[in-house]
This record gives structure tokens, sequence and C-alpha cells, in this order.
């Protein structure tokens, strides 16, 4: 049987919900429910009593529940250890990269090793919390993320090991072209921006630190949301509404006059780019990158703001 059948069954076991299982598991309600209904075809009976709430094993399939629990532990240990060896024979690391960073930091980053040491990177890009999980679940030998200044200042935990690659600015954009249209629009009180939902890490920084400092007189209307920084950019460029992006996202398009820093009149805020890894059990090669991303942090950084 596949593992993730398995950690589909443990899913609905854990949370008592279908609903709540292929929340976790990232999938729609209605395939998720296909997937069950396959597993149990598979095995040829009906594992969960659906009439019962929360939504549990059949009594005769429930004495099998910590076998199961034993399976996905031994399998996803298997998986991380031929996945170790595969990368280790090959010289070869997994990063899990946000998708901002991926755009922007990331490629100077992995160039800081890869012209002095002779391995091969996969980068895979995700949002902030996907990256972590792939880093938890040993998918990823590293992580890139942004953090907030707090987040930067505190101290790890005892299972992780971060450097701090310097920081950057969080900064409201606008399209050049449509500045009258904003002027007017803030003339009115009305300021239209591009927002990030509330669950998200650059959602939250919006709230906490960007909003906060907006004039108390002024509307905001929210255009816009997305989770995808590269989305908001674009959206910005097209003059929907100001969008609060990583500078270094916004580089090219303010150089090439597409966007407007506005900085200078509305709030900013400040990231840290962060390079993380699990504490421990590293190849020499890992050893060696860690060496050159510390050094990389180190580097002087180029100026914040740039016209």
């Amino acid at each position: 049987m596949r593992l993730e059948w398995l950690e589909d069954i443990l899913a609905v076991v854990e949370t008592g919900s279908f609903n709540a299982a292929a929340a976790r598991r990232n999938v729609t309600q209605p395939a998720f429910s296909r997937r069950i209904r396959a597993i149990e075809d598979y095995v040829g009976a009906e594992l969960f009593d659906r009439d019962r709430k929360p939504v549990g094993l059949k009594p005769s399939i429930s004495a099998q529940q910590e076998e199961i629990k034993r399976l996905v532990s031994e399998m996803k240990d298997l998986l991380y250890e031929l996945r170790r060896q595969g990368r280790e024979a090959n010289n070869r690391i997994v990063i899990a990269s946000q998708h901002a960073i991926t755009t922007s930091r990331a490629p100077g980053i992995i160039e800081a090793f890869s012209n002095t040491i002779d391995v091969s990177v996969r980068l895979r890009s995700a949002n902030r919390d996907e990256c972590l999980a792939l880093l938890m679940t040993k998918q990823a030998d590293l992580l890139l993320n942004y953090q907030s200044v707090a987040e930067a200042a505190a101290e790890t935990e005892d299972y992780l090991e971060r450097v701090n690659l310097g920081t950057e600015a969080f900064i409201p954009v606008f399209a050049t072209h449509g500045l009258g249209v904003l002027n007017d629009s803030y003339a009115r009180g009305e300021l239209p921006v591009i927002a990030y939902p509330s669950d998200a890490f650059l959602g939250r920084i919006f709230n906490e630190e960007v909003m906060p400092q907006v004039p108390s007189g002024e509307f905001v209307r929210r255009k816009v949301e997305t989770a995808l920084t590269l989305a908001a950019l674009q959206f910005a460029i097209s003059g929907v509404g100001v969008a609060w992006v990583p500078e270094s996202i916004a580089r090219d398009a303010i150089r090439a006059g597409l966007l407007f820093d506005l900085r200078d009149v509305l709030p900013h805020t400040l990231l840290t780019v962060a390079a993380v890894r699990l504490a421990g059990g590293h190849t020499a090669v890992q050893d060696l990158i860690w060496t050159e991303i510390n050094a990389f942090g180190k580097a002087p950084a180029e100026p914040e703001h740039f016209r």
C-alpha cells in the first residue's frame, strides 16, 4: 500500500472528519473522498464508520491503528534514508525556497557556493509554510525564507540552525503610469491596495507592521487579495492597487520605470532573509555549503534604498 494512502487514513482518524482531513492533506474534499474510496476498493472493505461522529475506523479495523502509525513512520524513515543516500552519492542538495526569494535572492545565494563546491542543486519553490514542512519532513536539506525582524532576533529552536543573510525592505509600489489616478484617490482619502491573506506570512507582516502605520484618515480599499508576491507585483504594474513586496522582486520594474517606489509617502518595514537547516546529521558537502552560506551572510550588503 502507498505511503500517502496510509497518511490519508491517519488524517481521518486524527481529525475525525473527512473535511478536516482533506484540508490537512491539501486536497479538495471531493478529491479526498475519491481517494478514500480508492483505498477501500484496494483493500476490499470499508475502513470507516461513516455513521458515527467523529468519523473513526470500523471496530474490526481500529485494532490496526497503531500498526498503521508504525508503518507510516518506518516508511518515512526509509524514504528519507534512500533520498539522503541518493543525494550524498550524487553530491546533490535540495533547497526549499519561498517563492519571492526563488526569483530574486536564491540565484546569488546558490552562486556563492556552487562556484567552489561540486554540487547539484534542486530548488523547490513554495510558500513559507510549505517550505518549512519540506525541511521538517527532510524532503529538503536547506530552507531559504523571509522572517520578521522579531523572528530573526529571537533564538532558534534547538533542532534548527539559522544564518541571517541580511535585511530587505518590504516596500509599497504602484504603476508609474497611474500615479495621477492614485493621487486623486489618495486626495479623496482612499488607498487602493493589493492585500495578502491574513493567514499568510506576508499577510501577517502587512496587517501587523504596515497597516498600523497608515494614517487613520485613509480608507484602505483592498482591491485584490493574493498569496503570491509575483502576482501582487503584476497587479501593481497594471495599476490595480498599491502592492507591498520585497524590494528585490520590484527592483527591475522600478529601474525600467514601470513601478514607482512609494516608501517616501507610505509606510514600509524590513524583512530578514534567512537560511535554515535541521541540526545534526549532515554530509560533508552540506557542511561545506553551510560554511559558504555563513560567509555569504557576513558579506557587505547593498544599500537598502536605491533609485
